[in-house]
């Protein structure tokens, strides 16, 4: 209990008498410099999973530690006299070489990382670049406005709920910012977890729609969601049925999703700038109390996000996302 009270004050510090373009931040070392927070993870890490941290080689810490995230960019779509702007980010894993989450999992399987202090090593780089990048716009005098951010939660850190706490309760401005996007694999036996999780804290939920999550468990946390996610492969799904004529029942079908799920935002993952059903779902969405949002791995957000960020395949074809760009001095 000294040890959390101990690293609250520490991070307390962090947020109101320094700001982390101190001591706190470090560019990556690879290609591009996205920021990283190397002593604060690993101040945190040996408090939270002081057992299991202790138990990592040097190398695996070493890896661990320098766990970033990259960002994709989700914009209002619909209805048409809606405002057109950045709403939110997805902030997804990123090691030091700009490697994604599937790759990390790959590379920590091979240093003996447990799963989970992968996952609560990138929450904890989440936390940290939020704070960053409102710090960056306090310092240019720019209000940042109430944006969301979201990022997967799986069984891997439902299992250890008391960790997840305490990780939530170090950074109290998530309440305010973030939700938490439930994983598509996530099984019944987590349901009571993640009710109690969203009652105790307040957590707000984004739910994956997508026919790899058991249906007894979409409906059970339907009442939950304030944003319904289509994920990736069921958009280009869409996408192709759009293209032989299905938009009249693509429309139709999101109508009465709407009114069944009472969610106020829907999110297609996936959906690209250039893609024919954007444009039709602009023109053609009539539901003012549901909000139609879309999310990208190649697009720049909109102004005055994209002074902050900018696009990883700019530097590297083969990869994509968002980085904080505040680390590069482009004068």
């Amino acid at each position: 209990m000294e040890k959390i009270k101990e690293l609250k004050k520490y991070l307390r510090s962090l947020k109101n008498e320094q700001t982390l373009t101190g001591q706190a931040i470090v560019p990556a070392p690879g290609c591009i410099p996205t920021p990283c927070f190397p002593d604060i993870v690993e101040k945190i890490l040996e408090v939270i999973s002081e057992r299991e941290w202790e138990g990592l080689t040097d190398r695996a810490k070493n890896y661990l530690k320098w766990i970033s995230v990259k960002a994709e960019s989700i914009d209002a779509l619909a209805p048409r006299q809606i405002n057109k702007s950045t709403r939110g980010f997805e902030l997804l894993a990123i090691d030091r070489d700009v490697n994604s989450f599937g790759e990390i999992v790959e590379r920590s399987q091979d240093l003996g990382i447990p799963s989970f202090l992968v996952r609560f090593a990138s929450l904890i780089s989440t936390f940290l670049t939020v704070r960053l990048l409102r710090q960056y716009m306090e310092r240019d005098n720019v209000i940042m406005p109430s944006l969301k951010f979201s990022q997967n939660v799986d069984s891997n850190y439902l299992n250890y709920p008391r960790t997840l706490k305490t990780l939530l309760e170090l950074f109290p401005e998530y309440q305010d910012m973030f939700f938490f996007e439930i994983n598509e694999e996530v099984s019944a036996d987590y349901l009571t977890t993640i009710r109690n999780l969203a009652q105790d804290l307040g957590i707000r939920l984004v739910l994956d729609d997508t026919n790899k999550m058991d249906v007894n468990v979409h409906h059970q946390l339907l009442d939950l969601a304030d944003w319904i996610k289509i994920d990736f492969q069921a958009t280009a799904y869409l996408d192709e049925q759009f293209l032989i004529g299905g938009g009249e029942n693509i429309i139709n079908h999101f109508e009465e999703y709407a009114r069944g799920a009472r969610s106020p935002v829907i999110v297609f993952e996936g959906l690209s700038e250039i893609s024919p059903l954007k444009k039709f779902l602009e023109k053609n969405w009539k539901l003012n109390n549901t909000v139609l949002y879309y999310q990208s791995r190649e697009r720049s957000p909109l102004p005055p996000w994209n002074k902050y960020f900018g696009l990883i395949q700019d530097y590297h074809e083969d990869k994509y996302g968002l980085f904080f760009k505040g680390l590069i001095n482009e004068n």
